[in-house]
Formats: C-alpha cells, structure tokens, sequence
C-alpha cells in the first residue's frame, strides 16, 4: 500500500494592496526603486517592514506558534537575480515556529504543522497564458508571508480545506486586505500563491524524493494538481519506473501536471546569516499590539453562532466564512432580526442581488438596520416572500428605505385581527350551509371561505392569520390524513395476500375500538380531510408517488390549515420515506406522522390503535416527523426494517442516543414546486444513483458499468465501520474509485452493520478515504439515500448538493 507525503508552500503577499503605497520587505524603497539595501551594498542593514513583521507576529499567535523574539536576518542564496530595474535583496526572517491547523475533511480530523513562519520579498510570480509561461516582476520585493507545513496532507482535498482555513484566519486577524475594506473584488484568494511538495512511499516508509508543483495560483489548482501528481507517481512506481525529482507546472487544459526544471540539491532553499548585522527585535509597539490584540477565529465564531443562533452548521459555515459578513450577520440579528432567518435570506437572495449588482455586502444599500427590518416584517407577517425578494431588490437597486417603498407600492398585508375577525364573522354568517358541514366533519368548505376573506380583503389579508382567525372561530382542529396504501389501510384478499386498500378505510380506523378512547380524541374538535395519495403497497412506491406525497404535504403546510399531518404508509419502504420527509420537514410549522401496521384492519386491532395513536400525536406535537408502529413512536432517521413478522420489534433506530423527532430540515424556507417538477427531480436524482452492498469478491468493473450508464452517485454498505476490498486485482474497488474519481462521481459510504463509518480504524478504510469515500458517520444507507433525494430537490448545482450532503455526515443531535 502506498502512502502519500504532501506539504505545503504558501506564500501571503502583503504589499498589494489596492490604493495603499507599496513598500519593499526590508528597505523603504517601492517596487521600481533601489538603495543600498536592495542592490545588497556593503554596510547597508536590511530594515524589516514594521508592519509586515507585525502580521508575521499576529499570524504566528493566531495559529498557536512560537514567537521568535530575536529573529536573525538571513540571506536566500537561492533566490533568482531580479532583472534590470528590479533589486532584490534576497533577505529573509524567520519570526514564528511550531504553529499548527486542525482540519476536517471527511470526518478525518488531524492536525497540520506548520513548521516555520518567515517574511520574505516576493520574487514575482510565474503567469500561465495562452502564449506561454512568463515572470511578472511587479510585485518584486514586496513583503510577503512564507509558510511551510509538515508533510501532513494524504490528498488535495485536505489541501484545499487547509487553504481555505487559512484564508478565513488571515482575514479575520486582519492580515489580509479585505478585512481592512477592500472591496470584494479583490477576493482574498488572489493575495495568496502555492507550491506543494508531493511524494509517494510504500507505508510507512518516509520519502526519499519530493515533486514540486510551483506557483499554484487557485485553491482548486492545488487540490487538482496535487491529486493528479500522486496518480501519475502511482502509475510510475507500479510500472517499475523511478521518480524524478523535480520542479513541474499545473496544466489546467489538460489536467495534468507537465515538467518545468529538473531539482537538484543546490536549488532547494539555502540560507546564511550576513556577519556583523544585528537580529531584528520587535519594538513595544508591536508586543504591546499583540498582547491587546484579542478576535474570535472562524471556527470559535461558527461554534458560538450555532449554539446562541439555532444556525445550522451549514448555515454557520457560511456566515462565519467571512469576517466581514459574520459581523454583517451580527448587527442585523442585534438590530432584532430573526438569526435562522438572516442567515437562510443572507445565503440565498441577498447575496445573489449583490452580486448580480456588482456590490460588496458592507458597502452596499442594504444596511443591517434595512435588512433587519424587512426581516422583521416578514416575521409579523407585513409582507411575504416573494414581497420580501422585491423589496431587497429594490432597496439595493434604488437605495431607498424598505418602510417608504411598501407603502408606496403598496404591498404590505393586512394584520388587524379585530379586521379580519369581522369579516370572517360575516362570511360564516353568510354561508350557514358550508359552516354547517365543515361542523359535520367535512373540511372542504375551508378553502371555500378562505376564498371569500381573501376576496373581501382585495386579497391583502395574510392568508396564515385569516386560516388561524377561521378555525378559532369554528372551533376547528384539522388533521390532514393521506394514505400511501400499505397493509394499514390494505385487506385480505381470498388467496390470503394483502391487497392495497381504500382511503376510507382509514376513517374507519379513526372510530374502531374507541370505546377505550386510549388517547383522548374527541371526534367533535377534529375534522379530518383523507386524501389519496397513492392507492399502492409501499414496495411499489417509484418518485412520482414520492413527488405526489411531498407536493400535497407542502401544500397543506404552506395553506396554514393543517394542525398535523398523518401519512399511512406500507412497511417496506417506510425507512426511505420517513428519512426523506424529515430531511424537507423536520422544522415545519406542523408535524407529520407516519402510520404502519404489521397486519391489515380486520386481522388485528394494531392499525387502528396505530391510526389513532398517529391522530393523537398530530394534534398534541407543535412540529416534527414521527413514525407510529407497533405500539413505539420511532425517529424517522435511521429506521431500520429488521424482521418481517408483527409487533413492535419489526422496526429499530441504529446509532440512536435519543429519538430524534425534531431538527433542521434541508430547506431555507417553504417548499414550493409542483408535482411535475419534484417527479423530474426525483426521477434525475434516482437515475444517477445506486446502493450496493459490498460483498466478497464484487469486482470493480461491475462499478464502472454502472457509470457507464450513468450512474454518478454510490451509496455503499461497507463492512464493520468502514472497510472494503482495496488489494490491487479485479476484486479491489480501487479501480472503480479511481475511474470515478475523474468522472466526477460520489461514494458515499454507510455501515452493513450498526457501525459509525468514519475511516479511522483500518489502513483498507484510509485507501477507501484517500479515494475519495465519502463517510456518512452515524447515518444508515436508507437515512442516506433519502438525504441525497432531499438535497437534489433543494441544490442548484453539483456543489451545493455535496454541501448539502456532507455538511452534518458526522450526526446530528441525538445520533
């Protein structure tokens, strides 16, 4: 088994900044000029930039390393000569050692050191253009920030997350120049150049050799170009060739690495002391500027936001990104905006508008005193969505105050209770034939009334209130109940197989042995409206019906008609469905029950206590998805079908602490989209996805058959806790991985048994790791699945979905 060894060279350039004077590293000359100290003269003392050994400092506290308080100055005798007109003085120091970053990437967490800290003069930088590789001197002699971490990296990705890392830090400590001000369209990311160090070894030998991949100008070029070193090094080894150490450039056209200059000894990085010049000491200005210094780093602020907030690790992740837009998120909340709200509406709209319009967040019309008030709006119901999305449009488009623009365009709602309260009294008056059936048990006529409010309002009533105002008033209690066929609302059929049954059987249910009346229903406060969804056994179920099921449970959500939902669901594939409500309902403003039975009415009495137990909870729970069978109330997550037969035992939750009814759903807010467009959605998601079952002896290429035919997406059971056949051969997965590694395809990666997969155990579980496994922790492959569904009807691109796939992999609350 082979062991990748990567470390990195990150340089920070700190002299570029926009509308701020450049001054060289060592001498107070700008990048054209020269003096002594740069054209190295005799006698002349190189004089560290005052400001750029500062951020050196702040940076080495800021990732907990060791500051050298006498930090001698050194000569890089391997810098390249500067061309006429460009002086170099090839001084170097180094001021923080012994730092450290701790990074996630698949749940794999460890620690990268960071093993000096120095300040340098940028020696320019190597431009790729269509007509060729060339030096761009301009920032010559510039200070800049040299880091060099420990050979820690096993995979670009790692890298890419480490980078990432860095970048938040550097702005938060003030380092890089967008914190300072700088608009956004000079993105962090540019002030910030790379070479990785790459190298393969048989486990666990140490390397003997390093590639260096120079001048990596993206993170997404680091982790490519890292990622296709180690393939072709790995091609090379088992072929029985020899790596070569050397210097090679990343081709983005051809994904490829291509050589630049042989590496000899005498280029890598030589250093000596200048005799007679003193080392540089930081002045009390600066150990009196770093004692005073305190900030919140990223990953401290993403911590204290979800805790304080209720944000949702996704949600944290992308407010705490940036500084600038955390302390956005921060006054908008303080100036009393809802927190769950400013984040989803600052994540989604907000920030397209702004980039749409050219604007950075701060500096644009949507202040958080403006944005904290429409959200408030939304909250008292003023307005609605898609009048929220207008009006933050047209404050960034206008620069006008949110409050003046509603009432100009008129688009604020109706909230006077006592109002709406006389009118809904005079429609109920007015319509004693409606009223008088709805008081029968016929739920119908609401929507009918609901009309007729609206029509007298010129439809400016907010509909949610008008319905709260409307079932007060008729002392209304309304249970959705919607039948997904199964044996709870099936029969017996006279060759003794259960036949999928009508929705009126489930009314039936509702009364049956109610003599006990177990869980106090009183048939007179509840009007139940039966819908039939799907007329199916539960094994029958294909997304069309999921796509019907989900379009008429948001429908009754977003009418604010429904007290609680109840779906009669088959057993067979309940453990797909519950997952997938709760990933699109576990926050919504009702809950939602999932009623099974073992056995059909009429052979047991188990549906009916099912049916009732599932009205109970609906009309008792404020929120939450929930499954009632065999007598247990069950999380919908990591429901586990484990024995055919009857009783409570049929069904179990793994990896489970405590039941978990309540959470974050994947969804920002409403779901809204019609049958047609979740069934295409639904339908895409399926065809691109396929569980497997790792057994012995699977070969590979059944795996990339099945990309051949589109398959992208592999949920896979793995052994143990993580485990699979890697030896090189037709049976290793390796193949398979590797392949669909280039062809952008996910393995995502549960447990054959109750295990937590995280990749940790086994060397076979790092190669699955280093492949490209993606963990799904606590969760099992049906709980899996049944995300990936739920996130391809929210995600907008590859990228979110994955977001969205792996943003609580290592468990949510109670798992």
């Amino acid at each position: 088994m082979y062991k990748p060894h990567i470390a990195l060279e990150v340089r920070i350039l700190l002299g570029e900044i926009p509308n701020i004077p450049a001054v060289k590293a060592f001498c107070p000359c700008g990048p054209a000029s020269s003096c002594p100290i740069c054209r190295e003269e005799p006698g002349a003392a190189p004089i560290l930039n005052p400001l750029a050994a500062r951020k050196a400092y702040l940076l080495t506290r800021g990732l907990g390393g060791a500051i050298i308080g006498e930090a001698a100055y050194e000569r890089n005798l391997t810098t390249p000569t500067a061309p006429e007109g460009h002086a170099l003085s090839r001084y170097s120091v180094k001021l923080g050692e012994n730092a450290s970053i701790d990074l996630t990437f698949h749940l794999c967490r460890k620690k990268i050191g960071i093993s000096e800290i120095r300040i340098e003069e940028d020696a320019g930088r190597l431009m790729h253009t269509a007509k060729g590789t060339f030096w761009d001197y301009s920032t010559a002699g510039l200070p800049s920030l040299r880091l060099k971490t420990a050979a820690d990296f096993e995979i670009g990705e790692e890298a890419e997350v480490f980078l990432s890392d860095l970048r938040r830090r550097i702005q938060y400590l003030g380092i890089l120049p967008q914190a300072a001000g700088i608009p956004a369209k000079f993105p962090a990311e540019n002030f910030i150049r790379c070479n990785a160090y790459v190298a393969i070894m048989p486990y666990p030998q140490a390397p003997d050799y390093f590639v260096k991949l120079r001048n990596l100008n993206s993170f997404n070029f680091v982790y490519k170009a890292i990622n296709a070193e180690i393939s072709r090094q790995e091609e090379i080894i088992t072929s029985g060739g020899a790596v070569l150490s050397e210097s090679r450039i990343w081709n983005e056209a051809k994904n490829s690495t291509e050589p630049f200059q042989v590496r000899t000894n005498e280029e890598k990085p030589r250093f000596e002391i200048p005799p007679g010049i003193k080392p540089f000491v930081p002045g009390p200005e600066i150990l009196e500027a770093l004692d005073n210094f305190t900030v919140e780093l990223p990953e401290s602020r993403r911590d204290r936001l979800m805790d304080e907030y209720g944000l949702t690790r996704l949600q944290a992740e992308f407010v705490c990104d940036e500084k600038n837009r955390a302390d956005y998120f921060e006054k908008t909340t303080a100036l009393g905006a809802p927190p769950r709200e400013a984040a989803q509406w600052l994540s989604s709209w907000c920030i397209k508008e702004i980039r749409r319009l050219g604007l950075s967040l701060n500096d644009s019309p949507l202040s958080p005193g403006r944005f904290s008030h429409i959200l408030k709006m939304l909250l008292e119901r003023r307005i609605h969505g898609s009048i929220a999305k207008q009006l933050i449009t047209a404050v960034l488009e206008d620069d006008r105050d949110p409050e003046g623009l509603i009432r100009e365009k008129g688009w604020e709602q109706l909230r006077d209770r006592e109002a709406i309260e006389a009118i809904v009294l005079k429609v109920i008056e007015a319509n004693p034939q409606e009223v008088r059936r709805i008081r029968e048990g016929d739920a119908g006529p609401i929507q009918f009334l609901t009309g007729l409010i609206m029509k007298e309002t010129s439809g400016l009533a907010e509909p949610m209130l008008v319905k709260e105002v409307l079932r007060d008033k008729l002392s209304v209690s309304l249970v959705y109940v919607l039948s997904m066929g199964g044996a709870i609302s099936g029969s017996v059929g006279e060759d003794g197989a259960v036949e999928s049954g009508d929705e009126t059987i489930l009314k039936d249910l509702l009364t049956a042995n109610n003599q006990d009346n177990l869980y106090q229903i009183d048939p007179s406060k509840v009007r139940f409206e039966s819908i039939q969804v799907g007329r199916l056994l539960s094994e029958e179920i294909v997304p069309t019906d999921w796509a019907a099921l989900i379009e008429t449970i948001a429908e009754k959500l977003n009418s604010g008609t429904a007290n609680g939902i109840v779906v009669a669901h088959g057993t067979d594939t309940l453990s797909y469905t519950a997952p997938l409500l709760y990933w699109l309902f576990a926050d919504a403003g009702a809950p939602i029950i999932l009623a099974a039975s073992s056995t059909p009415p009429g052979q047991s009495t188990e549906a009916a206590r099912t049916m009732q137990k599932a009205v109970a909870l609906a009309l008792n729970k404020p929120r939450g998805v929930y499954v009632v069978h065999g007598g247990k109330v069950l999380s919908a997550l990591n429901l586990k079908f484990e024995r055919i037969g009857f009783g409570a035992d049929q069904f179990r939750n793994w990896n489970t602490e405590r039941p978990l009814f309540e959470g974050s759903s994947l969804l920002t807010g409403p779901l809204e989209a019609d049958q047609y467009v979740l069934s295409q959605l639904l339908e895409d998601a399926v065809n691109s996805m396929c569980v497997i079952k790792i057994y012995p002896g699977l070969r590979s290429d059944y795996l990339v058959s099945l990309m051949d035919k589109g398959v992208k997406n592999f949920f896979l059971e793995l052994y143990d806790t993580g485990t699979a056949g890697f030896r090189e051969g037709p049976y290793s997965l390796k193949r398979a991985f590797t392949i669909g590694k280039r062809r952008g395809c996910r393995f995502y990666c549960s447990s054959q048994q109750e295990g937590i997969v995280d990749f940790s155990g086994y060397t076979t579980s790092r190669e699955l790791w280093r492949a490209g496994a993606v963990p799904m922790g606590p969760y099992t492959t049906e709980t899996a699945a049944a995300r990936f569904l739920a996130a391809s009807i929210i995600a907008d691109s590859d990228k979110e979905l994955a977001e969205l796939m792996e943003s609580e992999s290592g468990g949510s609350p109670g798992l």
